[in-house]
């Protein structure tokens, strides 16, 4: 197997909102992640079935209510080790427990606190990697 110490963890990150895909992977980018920004289910979708990725990082509304569960369950059958997260700005108790349902590693509210989040990936990526 190829050296994965050397390559960045590669991030998917589906959001409706042009500003957030404009700015947020410019920052994950400076933590080290390699990030492919889409804004829609199905370009989500096309890149789960064409490219390889270590996280999912996607948006719950997009903008129909939690589609990114639809992402998530695309993501979970064609990448199973694929750590998945949601962010989103309007959290819900129905939601959360979805999510926990999902399978999702863990559950970011709008404003994010980017060093809290970037911790949190990057810790779950090393027990994934610790238990491979």
């Amino acid at each position: 197997m190829a050296k994965q110490t050397c390559r960045k963890a590669r991030v998917l990150f589906v959001d409706d909102e042009a500003s957030i895909r404009l700015t947020l992977p410019r920052v994950l980018a400076n933590f080290g992640f390699d990030v492919t920004p889409v804004g829609t289910v199905n370009d989500a979708l096309a890149e789960i079935h064409s490219e390889q990725f270590d996280i999912l990082l996607s948006d719950l509304n997009l903008p129909e209510p939690n589609a990114g569960f639809a992402v998530i369950e695309a993501m979970r059958k064609a990448q199973p080790r694929c750590i998945n997260f949601i962010l989103t700005g309007y959290p819900a108790d129905e939601s959360f427990r979805r999510a926990n349902g999902h399978d999702v590693a863990h559950y970011f509210t709008k404003p994010v606190d980017i060093e809290e989040m970037v911790e949190t990936m990057k810790k779950k990526l090393a027990l994934r990697v610790s238990v491979s």
